[in-house]
């Protein structure tokens, strides 16, 4: 649980982890401490081994340093470090510090132990690879940076999550985590995030938002969870602590597998779609919900993989495209708050002004799909308010949204132009929005979780989902949802 702003991103990252580690369970499943610690372990493990060769992380012992509170919470801090032979070892070594990492300033102790066990000349050599300079968490607020992300994730504080370097060729060096991350940046910046962290082993992922980070998984079957949870117990008990060889070290793995798999039920059956939870840990939004994805004929098959080499998203404008999605109704937001699929929206279209001062941007290639392309259509009837394109167009330099009231002029009265020469907004209900307008419409009225999924399923479509009842979410039968924060 999380009691303010700032550490989202490190217990998101916890929690991920604790979630592969038990093989992708039901929401109603429940995590032990025991659980909490192996996740805690397995991430203190990668940052100890990164550097260890691929083949030989499990065999030589690597030196972890862990972290506790001399006196009081925020007061000065202690170390220990001691030599490790895998997760299950540093596991042993963190029981007598789970109260205090479990408690307020927790969070605090496991970054410590992450950035020690790396190394903080490690960590800085990691950062500035991808011209990072730090901090790994940023103020006023405290707010986890990628590069802290990074490191809890795979061992190595990268601040480059996406699928290119600075040459604009795709990475190579990623480094494995068993979850993923899904970011609301892709949408921001156009840079898709990088392959392995879109398609992790496990269906785990970090949820970022922009601005708050979450977690979500699709809960697996009995098989399959059954049969990673008894890898992840396997590869624990083989780092040390089992008390054993590697065979006896299977054994209990299976046992404890198959008593897990008997005290959790599995999960609903979905015909055509995919089940998801969404864990959110900070109030107000704090909850656990159950959503239902459709247009995803297969949660687990691996994402499309980005393009060979990062290539523009933005084309020199045309005549008749959307230049801006100006406003929903008032009067559909009024009446039906939280139902965006319902509503009417204004919508501002290049006009031939604005496509002739689009001189910076590069000619659409022959081979990129054609732009959309909306009629201007009739004008506003005599009288009718209206809103002047060309104003609007041009309102962050002259701060003019061109509203004309009624009873309103045939010529605009900012810029004097007639309604012909200017141009005007159109409205259009949402069901009659072709596909990648009503995409844009998602991103700006939709959940932020939304448009968050739609990096990794582009086609998907939220529905809530209560008992046997589900709804979509964006219409009024699913007025009354509420969707954690992302």
């Amino acid at each position: 649980l999380q009691g303010k702003n700032g550490p989202c991103g490190v217990l998101a990252a916890v929690n991920a982890e604790l979630l592969a580690q038990k093989g992708c369970p039901p929401p109603s499943a429940a995590a032990t401490e025991a659980d909490l610690r192996a996740a805690l372990a397995a991430i203190l493990w990668r940052c100890a081994s990164a550097d260890a060769p691929a083949g030989a992380k499990d065999s030589i012992a690597q030196e972890v340093v862990l972290a506790r509170w001399e006196g009081a919470v925020g007061g000065p801090i202690v170390t220990e470090s001691f030599a490790a032979d895998g997760a299950a070892s540093v596991a042993a070594k963190l029981a007598p510090l789970m109260p205090a990492l479990r408690q307020k300033g927790g969070v605090v102790l496991l970054c410590y132990a992450c950035v020690l066990t790396r190394g903080v000349e490690a960590v800085r050599a990691d950062v500035a690879l991808d011209n990072g300079s730090g901090p790994l968490i940023a103020g006023p607020h405290a707010l986890c940076g990628t590069e802290l992300m990074t490191l809890l994730m795979a061992g190595r504080a990268r601040g480059n999550v996406g699928a290119y370097g600075q040459d604009g060729a795709k990475v190579t060096w990623r480094e494995p985590s068993p979850f993923g991350l899904l970011s609301r940046d892709e949408l921001e910046t156009g840079v898709p995030l990088a392959d392995p962290l879109k398609s992790p082993p496990l269906p785990v992922y970090v949820l970022h938002g922009g601005d708050h980070f979450t977690v979500a998984w699709i809960p697996l079957p009995a098989k399959e969870r059954f049969e990673a949870r008894v890898r992840a117990l396997f590869a624990s008990a083989r780092g040390g602590g089992s008390g054993g060889d590697a065979n006896s070290a299977a054994a209990e793995a299976v046992e404890a597998a198959t008593a897990e798999l008997q005290a959790a039920p599995p999960p609903p059956a979905t015909q055509g779609a995919v089940d998801l939870a969404l864990w959110n840990g900070l109030p107000p939004a704090r909850g656990l919900r159950r959503l239902r994805l459709r247009g995803v004929s297969d949660g687990l098959a691996p994402a499309a993989p980005a393009p060979p080499s990062l290539t523009p998203s933005h084309w020199r404008l045309s005549v008749g495209e959307v230049e801006s999605v100006v406003q929903a109704a008032k009067e559909d937001k009024a009446s039906l708050p939280a139902a965006w699929r319902e509503h009417r929206y204004e919508l501002s279209l290049v006009t031939k002004a604005v496509a002739e001062e689009d001189v910076a941007s590069a000619p659409r290639p022959p081979d990129a799909p054609p732009p959309t392309l909306l009629p201007q259509g009739p004008p506003p009837a005599a009288g009718e308010a209206w809103r002047c394109a060309s104003c609007y167009n041009s309102r962050f330099k002259t701060m003019c949204f061109g509203e004309n009231p009624a009873p309103a002029a045939a010529a605009c009265k900012f810029c004097g132009q007639a309604q012909q020469e200017a141009g005007w907004t159109v409205w259009m209900r949402y069901a009659d929005l072709p596909a990648p307008v009503a995409r844009r419409v998602d991103r700006m009225a939709g959940p932020k979780v939304l448009a968050v999924l739609r990096t990794r399923w582009p086609d998907v479509s939220l529905w809530a989902v209560a008992g046997e009842v589900e709804a979509e979410v964006g219409t009024a039968a699913a007025a009354g949802v509420t969707l954690p924060a992302v």
